[in-house]
C-alpha cells in the first residue's frame, strides 16, 4: 500500500506528467460520441422492433383470422407450417375502476381470485421486528399498508371462463379485449 502512495508522490512532483494530450482529447470525444451514437441506435432499433411486433400482432389477429374465415376456412398448411386460428381473451382492470371491479366480482362469489399483501417498511436495526405478525407490528407503532391485486393470467383465466360459460361480465370494468389470433406451427 505504501508503495501505491510513493507512486503517487513522484507523480505529483513531476507535473508534467498530468499534462493532457491533444490525442487522447480526440479519442475521448470520439468516445463519447460513438457512445452517444449508440445509444440513439439501441433507440432506434427498440422502436423498429415494437412497429414489427404491432404489424405482427395485426397479421395474426386481424389479417389471417379474418381471410380465412372469409375464405371459410378453420385451417390449412402453408409451406410445411399449419395455420388455424384460436380464440383468446385478455384483461386489465384500469386503475381507477378497481375498487367497483373487485366489489363485482365479490358480489359474484369471485373474490378468492383477490389476492391480499401486506406490505410494511422498516428502518436500519429493526430486523428483529420484521418477523412478527401484522397485529405486533400495529402494537409497536409501525404502519403496515395492506395492497390487494389480481394476478394478470388469474384474471385473464377468470374472464375467459366468464365469457365461455355466458356468465355476466362487464368488458369495460375488466378491460376485456376478445380476438382471434392465428397460429402457426412447424415449418420455417
Amino acid at each position: 500500500m505504501s508503495d501505491v502512495f510513493s507512486l503517487f508522490e513522484k507523480e505529483a512532483a513531476n507535473p508534467q506528467s498530468f499534462e493532457i494530450s491533444e490525442d487522447k482529447t480526440k479519442n475521448l470525444s470520439s468516445l463519447v460520441r460513438l457512445s452517444i451514437d449508440v445509444e440513439n441506435q439501441i433507440k432506434d432499433t427498440e422502436n423498429y422492433l415494437k412497429d414489427l411486433k404491432q404489424k405482427k400482432r395485426t397479421i395474426d389477429e386481424e389479417d389471417i383470422p379474418s381471410l380465412m374465415e372469409e375464405l371459410g376456412v378453420e385451417s390449412l398448411q402453408v409451406d410445411g407450417s399449419k395455420v388455424s386460428v384460436d380464440k383468446f381473451v385478455s384483461a386489465r382492470i384500469p386503475e381507477a375502476r378497481k375498487d367497483e371491479a373487485y366489489a363485482f366480482l365479490r358480489s359474484v362469489g369471485e373474490g378468492d381470485i383477490i389476492k391480499n399483501e401486506v406490505v410494511v417498511g422498516f428502518n436500519m436495526g429493526q430486523d428483529n421486528v420484521a418477523g412478527a405478525v401484522v397485529d405486533d407490528l400495529t402494537k409497536q407503532g409501525l404502519s403496515p399498508v395492506k395492497k390487494t391485486h389480481i394476478h394478470p393470467m388469474t384474471l385473464k383465466t377468470w374472464a375467459k371462463n366468464r365469457i365461455e360459460n355466458g356468465q355476466e361480465i362487464d368488458l369495460d370494468l375488466f378491460g376485456v379485449y376478445q380476438g382471434n389470433r392465428a397460429v402457426i406451427k412447424g415449418g420455417q
